[in-house]
C-alpha cells in the first residue's frame, strides 16, 4: 500500500468568523486528510469544538467527544457560535472540571485545554461509531520517536501464542 499517509500538517484555514452554524454547509470546511497534529511535548493545547447544522436543515446533534491518553480541562461552553474576543474572557481558569469525554451539544461550543505530556499517538474523536468512521476525529502525536519498542505481549491476533485465545468478531 502506498500514498496512504500524508506527512504534511493538517489544513489551518477554517474561517470561524464568517461560518454560519445555523445553515447547511456546502462542505467547504470539510477535509479529507490523513495528517497528524504534531504537538511539542509538554505544550499546552487549547481546542474549540463548535457544533453546527448537520447536512439536514435545522438539525444539529449531540456529539460525545473522547480524548485518548490525556485528560482535559473544560474551560467554557455555551450555546451558539463561539466568539474568540468575547468568550475567552468568560473562561473558567480558577477551578475548571477535568474530563476525558464530554458532550458537545447541538449548536453549542466547548473550549478544552490539555497538556501534551504523554508520549505517543493519541486519538480525539466523536464516540458515535458512524461519525468516527465518517472522519469525525483527529490524531495528536507527541514525541513518538521516544516511545520504545512495543512488547510482544501487546501483539494479538495470533502473532503471539502466549497472549491467550484469539478474538473473532462475527457480523450477524
Amino acid at each position: 500500500m502506498s500514498d496512504v499517509f500524508d506527512p504534511s500538517p493538517p489544513p489551518e484555514d477554517y474561517d470561524s468568523i464568517n461560518f454560519d452554524i445555523y445553515t447547511v454547509a456546502n462542505n467547504t470546511n470539510a477535509i479529507s486528510s490523513t495528517s497528524i497534529y504534531k504537538l511539542q511535548f509538554n505544550s499546552t493545547m487549547d481546542i474549540i469544538l463548535q457544533n453546527a447544522n448537520s447536512m439536514i436543515r435545522n438539525v444539529s446533534e449531540t456529539h460525545p467527544w473522547h480524548l485518548h491518553g490525556h485528560h482535559f480541562w473544560v474551560l467554557g461552553y455555551r450555546e451558539g457560535k463561539f466568539n474568540l474576543l468575547r468568550d475567552v474572557e468568560k473562561y473558567n481558569l480558577v477551578d475548571p472540571i477535568m474530563k476525558n469525554t464530554l458532550a458537545l451539544h447541538p449548536y453549542g461550543w466547548v473550549a478544552l485545554r490539555f497538556q501534551a505530556d504523554n508520549l505517543g499517538v493519541w486519538l480525539f474523536h466523536c464516540h458515535i461509531e458512524a461519525h468516527f468512521f465518517l472522519g469525525m476525529l483527529v490524531v495528536f502525536e507527541s514525541n513518538v520517536e521516544k516511545v520504545g519498542d512495543i512488547p510482544n505481549i501487546n501483539y494479538g491476533c495470533g502473532k503471539n501464542q502466549s497472549h491467550g485465545p484469539a478474538i473473532v468478531f462475527i457480523n450477524l
